[in-house]
This record gives structure tokens, C-alpha cells and sequence, in this order.
């Protein structure tokens, strides 16, 4: 009992290792560094369940340790139990066969056999479906296995049932209750709810195995696809035409053939034995030419020295130089042997005449076939063809399948017929261009051994068309051309300049043909050019040096002129036409000014009438015509017009229609959308470019800028200058040397403002002037010293030339302040203290802060506020009852106003101090 415990358990871990694809030796070896064969009893079972993923209980871990535990010293041997587990058998146990020794592993992926009892007819019923499930994945190569793992998440090879009824591939043909029968069958007995998609798809092989085997036993002398090949007959040839013979095979397979003798001859003595030469032969090309014994065995006694060896090399010069002189440089008058025609391609082999005419037979009623069908035969085949360079062979089994899939039928023997007579002497495969050939009278690849009494398709021969081009008018057809590239705005020289790689101006007429295609010019372009329009064209621009060639740069020039004239740089006062000029109706409008009065009546009358309904129901007509217009190119068929005017519900008589259409129909079909411009015009929006861009004009015309407050003394300009300087921190000096390269130390004028313009130092036209007046140097009235400029502006950090004055104390230059600079009359001044007074005395009594709340309005923290916040801050703090008339409030504002970026603003700093220092506080305090 226990030996069967333990023998169900080896099963099981051969399964698992049979699944997951482990050898488990490889992971004993880590704990056996001595490589003894044996491993502790806590070691072996860890790697079993840590490796392996089998977990035992203390039962079945005693009986595997009292199997394998040889020494009885608590160690396991491993080697022993994993060749138990990975040999299908004892390979020195040879008093028994193999096949009976054989253990073969249950299920894969662990799994048991669930196939449920069922009875006779349902037997049957499986059994039926099985093998038609085998036949429809066979031949479109489905498997099944692979269909329904996406579900199998843990690959445990059962699946839900609704999920095998979504995966399951199911033929045309079987219905739902033999699917049903096939779950029923396949049900899990341990799991239910679940089927086990695995050992339906180890049946579904089995049926395969079992249909391969009958069919093997059913052919037993087809073996393999040369069996198909006729039987060579036993021609005795003449040493010649086995050598010629050998060359044609030479050359096809390009074989160097001294690479195969010359590794039997060490000494390169040229000379080696007859079994050697033998061997070598049949080794490089015995196969390719299809050498016999008795072949072989002649060119052995042609080539035999007289102690018995055979001399290779002369062999092998003669098949090296196949078709092929040695030293032809040499030797420039001699004539090369060629092969014959057809002797390097794959010739058809010759069968006797009955097979010939049956041959014959087949290939005709498939061709009719072919020929009603419409079949383009040869894409099949080559789909088949996956070898490098397409080796123009396919299997028979795959000829087989793509003659059944052209639904091609044929009967087993003239299969067989077919296979003999298309197939490649070489490989035994199936040459299917030759067979393509023989069927589809379309296709030509195949010259080489076709079968007499069929008619082949040659190549057609091109010859030149005499075409009438006299009904061709060219000035309608240069300004259709025209037209389509202005309107299309394509350059012709793009489409014709790749073909004239010399820049000659002329190409040839199937080229110009493909140009103009591409240009647009075709049955998919815009405009249909139809052969006699191509040949008026290719006549007229014919290039009379080459009658052959069409002059593309005469044609280019020709339509080009729609943008442009050549030449305009030499005639400047030549007056170019316009664009508009180049533009025509499309073909088949009306000329509306040859129509009669009465027409003109008609359809005025009819268009008013409808004009005014629509402007009446304020109806949108443009959505109800584009619905019909699905290649929005503005026109609609006639019968559209119509069905559209019905659901608009704008009536007509039959005589108003036609006026209408006569109107706007052309080749293409009724153009609706000149209809809706003269029906519900849309007002044209006024272009508003040209006015804005004079309003620009009379703003720039004004160049020169307003000056605000500008100084008016000298003094007042360099104490601005200064004091941006010491501000900014600005090296004029900087500025100013790079328009002087010769360091002369004077500039122009113009020079000098543009240097000062990029300083900053935001200076006036006025006060430019001054300074430009003052640093004037004498006898150039345009020129600057900027030299003496840039020292006085400089002397606010330092002194020049301060090294020979070691004693001096320079003074440094501190910039007032913008409030300071303010003037006040006296009136004014006494009222600003007399209100300052009363607030620092309050201030003084209340110790109430003030920066506070000026500093909330202040967001850039510059230290000013605007009047109106200066205001409500005061009130805020309840000052501003301290100033009793609007006389007072003027005055602080022109007291503590500073003008920054043009606006006036109040500085708080300045207020702020002037209140603290009056009320006697300390200097930022409180």
C-alpha cells in the first residue's frame, strides 16, 4: 500500500516537472558542494516545495524518506529519486524493452482525466465531433489549446463554462447542443462548473495521430515528397553529357567544388584515392546533378593515375571554368562557350505520352476554369513562397491546399500527375510559376520546358497610336490647365524638375505623361485628361532637336503665367494681367450672356419670388444642399436641386426650374453654391486692414514725443543724470566706448543719444540738446566729447586722476529726494505745517502707528501710495479731521508728491517721518 502511496506521488512530481519545464537535479546540486548525492532530509523536501512547488504532508514525507534514505545516517539521496523523475525508463535494464518500461506522466498541468460516462448515441455523437473539430482547425490552423488559455490565468488547464463557450472556435456547422454535449463530456469531477479545455485539446491530437497513421498505412510507398518524381530510366550517357550535365548543376548552385576535395588532400599533390573522390563528388554535387554509381564510377577510370588514385584537380579546373575561359584578360579574341538555351532554367521533366496527354487534359479544363473565374492564380502560390529571394517552390502538400482553396478539383491520380510533371528535379518540390503559366493565360514568368499543345501568352508589344487631334481645341485646353493652377496654387516645376536630373528642359513622353498625372491631369485628378487631349499636348510642345522628348520648360512658362511673366527684372514697366483673368467656368455652364430676353425674365422672376420667402422665414438653406453633397465640392445632382426645393417648400413650374438649372448646371451637376449666393446673398465683411493700417500711419507720423516737466538748465540735466547714475548703478562709460573704435573720445550726435538711450536715463529731446551744446567739441559741430561727459557724470563715485592727490577728500554725491525737489508757495507751505502740526500732535498724544496701514496699499513696496489711498488711510486713522479744507489737503500732496512712470504719487516714507519727527518720537520708532 505504501509502495503505491509513494509511486502516486513520483507521478505527480514528474507531471508538475514535465510542466513547468525543470530539471530538478540542478537544484540539489547547491546544498552538495562534494557532489555526493545526497542532501538532508530538511533540504531535500525545502527544495521541493520552494523549486518545485510540492508541499507534502509528515505521511508522505516519511514514505518518500524511508525510499530514498539508503545510509540510515538522516540523509537523502537525490540523484536516485531525480533520475526516478526525469528517465522515462532504466537505460542498463536490458532484459526488458523500453516501450513496456516506459513511465509516461499523467496530464500536463496536473490535471486528471474528467471524461464523464455517457451513453452510445452520445459516444458517437463526440466521437463524430472530434474528428470534424480536427479536420476545420487542421486546415486553418486553429489550436485550441491556445484559444482558450487567455482565460487559464494560473495555466491550470481548466476554464469556466461561459468562459469556454466565448472561447471555444466553433465550425460552421456545429450548433449549440454539440458544444453542450462536449462540456458535458469534458467536465471537471473535482471542480465543478469548470471544463478542462486541455484534454479536449490531447484528443483532439490524438484524432490527428490516429487520421495521419491510416493515411500512412493507406500509401505506404509515398514516404516523403521525392517519391512524387518519376523514376529516373537507366540511360547509359556518354562521359560528355555527364560532364556537361555536372557544369549545369556547377553553375546553377554555385558550388566550389575544390572545397570539397581538397580537405583529403594534405599535401596539395592534386592526387587523392577513389574513395576519397568518390565521397567528395557525391558530397558537393551528387544530389544537384543526380549522379548514379555507374556515372560516378566513369569519371573515377577518366581521371585514374596509374598507381590507382585519381587526379581531382584536372576535375575540378574543368568544372570551374563552366561556360568560362581561364585568363580571359589574356586572351581578348577567343569565344566563350555559352550554355544552351534553356539548359540553366528549371525544365519540365518528360513523362511517356499517355501521361503527357492526360497532363495536358487537367491543365486545359483548369485554365477554362480560370479563364471564366477570373482568378488571379499567382499571389496564392507566392503567399506560400517564404524563402530568401522567393525560391519559386512550394511543397506539395501546400499546392494541395491552395488548389482546394481555389476550389481547383482535381482527383487524386491527376494530383499525382501534376506533382510528377511541375516538380523541380532538384528538391522534389512543386515549381508553381511554370504551373501558374500553364492555367492563367494572363501571367507570363515561366519560358523554360513548357508542355507542347498548350498556347502561351507572349508580352504585348507597345506600338504608338495614330490619334486624330484635330478636334481638340488647345486654347480651351491651356485654359483649363491654367485654371486649375491658379486655383490649386501649384508650381509646375515641382512636378517635372525630378525627372530632369541634366536641367535640359525636355524629358520623354511617358514621363510628361506621369508628370501631368501627378500635376492633377488624370481620371483621378481634377481634371480628366483624357489620350487624344494628351497627344494635342505632347504634339504641340514636341522638342524639334529631339522628336522624342516633350519640352516640359515651355509648357511650365506657358501655364505659369497665371502668376507671373519671365523677364520682369528687364521690362519694369510692364504691366502684368491680372489672376482673375485666368479663370473659367467649369465644363458644360451655360454662356448666360448669349440667353435669350425671355430666359433672362424667367429666371429673374423665379429667383425674386424665391429671394423673398426666404427672407421672409428667415429659412437656412445652405445646411438642406450640403446634406447631399457628401464630397463637398459644391454641386448636387438635379434631382437633389429638386428634392431640396421641396423641403424648403419653394414651389416652381417645370418651366422655372429648367431656367434655373440651365443657370447653374454644368459636367459635374448642379452648383449650389452660386445658387445661394444670388439667393440669400451674405454681406460681405468689410476689410478692416486697410484702415487700420492708416490710422498706424497718422499715429506714427507723429514721431516726436510730448515732454513732461522737462529741466531747463544744464545743472538740472547733470543732477538728473547723476542721480539715475547713482541709482542704477550705470557705467556710462560702457555704453559710450563701443561707438567710438579709435578711441578718439568724441562721437556724433546721433551716436551719442542712441548710447544714452539704452542707459535709461529717460532724457528729453530738450535736454539732450543742452548737454550736446555744452560737450560740443570745438570745430565739429556734429561730434561729442563723451569723454568729458562720462567724467563729470562719474565724479559721483570718485575723483579722476585721484592717485596724484593722495591728501584729497572727495565728497560723495547723494541723490535728493524726489519730495524734497518740490516748491510750495508760502500760502500753500503754511498750510501743509498747520495741518502736519495738528496730526503730530495727535500722533504724539494717541503713540498710534502709521506705516502700517500705508504699507497694505503699497503692493510693489516703493514707498508711495495715490492720493485717494493717502486719503483713506488718514481717515482710517482718524487724521483726516485734522485737515479742515481742501486748501490743506493740496498742500501735502504737492509737499510729499513724487511723479514716478507719469502718475503723481503720495510718499508715505516722507509723511510719515516728517509726523514722527515733529511729535518728538525717536528716528523709526515706534
Amino acid at each position: 500500500m505504501a509502495t503505491a502511496s509513494v509511486l502516486r506521488l513520483e507521478d505527480e512530481i514528474r507531471t508538475t516537472s514535465l510542466t513547468k519545464r525543470i530539471r530538478p537535479e540542478q537544484f540539489f546540486l547547491d546544498f552538495d558542494p562534494l557532489r555526493s548525492g545526497y542532501v538532508t532530509e530538511s533540504q531535500f523536501f525545502r527544495i521541493l516545495w520552494e523549486n518545485l512547488g510540492v508541499k507534502l504532508n509528515e505521511d508522505q514525507e516519511k514514505m518518500v524518506a524511508a525510499k530514498y534514505m539508503f545510509k540510515g545516517d538522516g540523509n537523502v539521496n537525490y540523484r536516485t529519486f531525480c533520475k526516478v523523475i526525469s528517465q522515462p525508463f532504466k537505460a542498463d535494464d536490458l532484459t526488458r524493452p523500453p516501450d513496456v518500461q516506459k513511465v509516461d506522466a499523467k496530464e500536463f498541468l496536473g490535471t486528471s482525466r474528467s471524461l464523464q460516462p455517457l451513453n452510445e448515441d452520445q459516444e458517437r455523437r463526440v466521437e463524430a465531433l472530434l474528428q470534424r473539430l480536427n479536420e476545420f482547425y487542421t486546415y486553418h490552423g486553429i489550436n485550441l489549446r491556445t484559444s482558450c488559455e487567455d482565460f487559464d490565468w494560473h495555466h491550470r488547464g481548466v476554464i469556466q463554462e461561459s468562459q469556454f463557450y466565448r472561447s471555444f472556435p466553433k465550425p460552421p456547422g456545429v450548433t449549440d447542443e454539440d458544444v453542450f454535449l462536449l462540456v458535458l463530456k469534458y467536465r471537471d469531477p473535482d471542480k465543478p462548473g469548470l471544463v478542462n479545455y486541455l484534454n479536449i485539446h490531447h484528443d483532439l491530437l490524438a484524432v490527428s495521430q490516429r487520421d495521419s497513421d491510416i493515411a500512412k498505412s493507406a500509401f505506404p510507398h509515398y514516404k516523403n515528397v521525392t517519391d512524387y518524381l518519376p523514376t529516373q530510366p537507366d540511360v547509359d550517357l556518354t562521359l560528355q553529357q555527364i560532364f556537361d550535365k555536372i557544369r549545369v548543376a556547377i553553375y546553377k548552385n554555385r558550388v566550389r567544388s575544390i572545397e570539397y576535395f581538397k580537405d583529403y588532400d594534405r599535401l596539395r599533390s592534386g592526387i587523392i584515392t577513389e574513395h576519397q573522390f568518390n565521397s567528395a563528388i557525391v558530397l558537393a554535387i551528387g544530389k544537384e546533378a543526380q549522379l548514379s554509381p555507374p556515372e560516378v564510377q566513369k569519371i573515377i577510370e577518366y581521371y585514374r593515375t596509374p598507381d590507382g588514385r585519381v587526379q581531382y584537380k584536372e576535375f575540378c579546373d574543368m568544372l570551374e571554368h563552366a561556360f568560362n575561359v581561364p585568363e580571359l584578360e589574356k586572351k581578348p579574341t577567343i569565344d566563350v562557350v555559352r550554355p544552351p538555351a534553356g539548359a540553366l532554367g528549371r525544365n519540365l521533366p518528360i513523362m511517356t505520352d499517355e501521361d503527357e496527354r492526360r497532363v495536358v487534359e487537367v491543365v486545359n479544363r483548369l485554365a477554362e476554369e480560370v479563364r471564366k473565374r477570373r482568378i488571379l492564380v499567382y499571389p496564392y502560390f507566392k503567399d506560400f513562397d517564404r524563402a530568401n529571394s522567393y525560391s519559386r517552390v512550394i511543397t506539395p502538400m501546400q499546392f494541395r491546399r491552395i488548389l482546394h482553396f481555389l476550389t481547383l478539383n482535381v482527383n487524386e491520380e491527376d494530383f499525382k500527375l501534376l506533382c510528377r510533371k511541375f516538380a523541380d528535379q532538384t528538391s522534389g518540390d512543386i515549381n508553381y510559376p511554370a504551373f501558374v503559366q500553364t492555367i492563367d493565360q494572363d501571367f507570363v514568368n515561366y519560358t523554360q520546358g513548357l508542355i507542347q499543345g498548350i498556347e502561351y501568352k507572349s508580352f504585348p508589344k507597345f506600338e504608338d497610336k495614330i490619334v486624330d487631334i484635330r478636334d481638340v481645341n488647345m486654347d480651351d485646353l491651356m485654359a483649363r490647365i491654367r485654371h486649375h493652377a491658379l486655383t490649386k496654387r501649384l508650381r509646375v516645376s515641382e512636378f517635372f524638375q525630378d525627372f530632369d536630373q541634366l536641367r535640359s528642359g525636355s524629358i520623354t513622353k511617358t514621363q510628361f505623361r506621369r508628370c501631368l498625372s501627378d500635376f492633377g491631369l488624370s481620371t483621378l485628378g481634377e481634371h480628366d485628361l483624357t489620350d487624344v487631349q494628351f497627344e494635342a499636348l505632347a504634339q504641340f510642345y514636341k522638342d524639334p532637336k529631339l522628336p522624342d522628348k516633350i519640352m516640359w520648360h515651355k509648357f511650365m512658362w506657358d501655364i505659369e503665367s497665371v502668376f507671373t511673366q519671365p523677364g520682369l527684372e528687364k521690362d519694369p514697366t510692364h504691366q502684368v494681367p491680372p489672376s482673375e483673368m485666368y479663370l473659367v467656368p467649369k465644363p458644360g455652364t451655360m454662356q448666360w450672356e448669349f440667353a435669350s430676353d425671355e430666359h433672362h425674365k424667367l429666371y429673374n422672376d423665379t429667383m425674386t419670388k424665391w429671394s423673398e420667402r426666404v427672407k421672409q422665414r428667415r429659412v437656412l438653406v445652405k445646411p438642406v444642399f450640403q446634406d447631399f453633397d457628401k464630397h463637398n465640392n459644391g454641386h448636387i445632382t438635379r434631382q437633389h436641386f429638386r428634392q431640396c426645393l421641396r423641403i424648403l417648400e419653394m414651389s416652381a413650374t417645370e418651366t422655372e426650374m429648367q431656367a434655373v438649372e440651365a443657370r447653374f448646371c454644368d459636367d459635374v451637376g448642379f452648383h449650389y453654391s452660386r445658387f445661394l449666393e444670388e439667393l440669400d446673398p451674405n454681406p460681405k465683411t468689410e476689410m478692416m486692414y486697410v484702415k487700420r493700417i492708416q490710422n498706424l500711419r497718422v499715429v506714427n507720423d507723429d514721431k516726436k514725443a510730448k515732454e513732461d516737466h522737462p529741466v531747463g538748465d544744464l545743472e538740472s540735466v547733470l543732477k538728473k543724470v547723476k542721480t539715475m547714475v547713482v541709482r542704477e548703478r550705470v557705467r556710462i562709460l560702457e555704453w559710450m566706448k563701443d561707438y567710438d573704435k579709435l578711441r578718439s573720445g568724441r562721437m556724433p550726435k546721433s551716436n551719442f543719444r542712441r548710447a544714452l538711450d539704452l542707459c535709461r536715463l529717460g532724457l528729453y529731446e530738450s535736454e539732450l540738446a543742452l548737454l550736446e551744446d555744452h560737450y560740443k567739441v570745438p570745430g565739429y559741430e556734429d561730434k561729442v566729447d563723451y569723454m568729458s561727459f562720462t567724467t563729470d557724470v562719474e565724479s559721483v563715485f570718485t575723483v579722476k586722476e585721484m592717485e596724484k592727490a593722495p591728501l584729497l577728500e572727495p565728497e560723495r554725491f547723494k541723490p535728493p529726494d524726489d519730495w524734497s525737489e518740490n516748491q510750495l508757495s508760502k500760502d500753500y507751505e503754511g498750510y501743509a505745517r498747520n495741518a502736519l502740526n495738528k496730526m503730530a500732535e495727535r500722533v504724539r498724544e494717541t503713540r498710534m502707528q502709521l506705516f502700517p496701514l500705508f504699507e497694505d496699499f503699497d503692493e510693489v513696496h516703493n514707498g508711495t501710495v495715490t492720493q485717494s489711498q493717502f486719503r483713506r488711510v488718514l481717515c482710517e486713522l482718524e487724521l483726516a479731521r485734522m485737515v479742515p479744507g481742501e486748501h490743506e489737503w493740496v498742500a501735502l500732496q504737492q509737499m510729499f508728491g513724487v511723479r514716478i512712470g507719469g502718475k503723481v504719487m503720495t510718499n508715505y516714507n516722507a509723511f510719515c517721518d516728517a509726523i514722527y519727527g515733529m511729535a518728538g518720537f525717536e528716528w523709526r520708532r515706534p
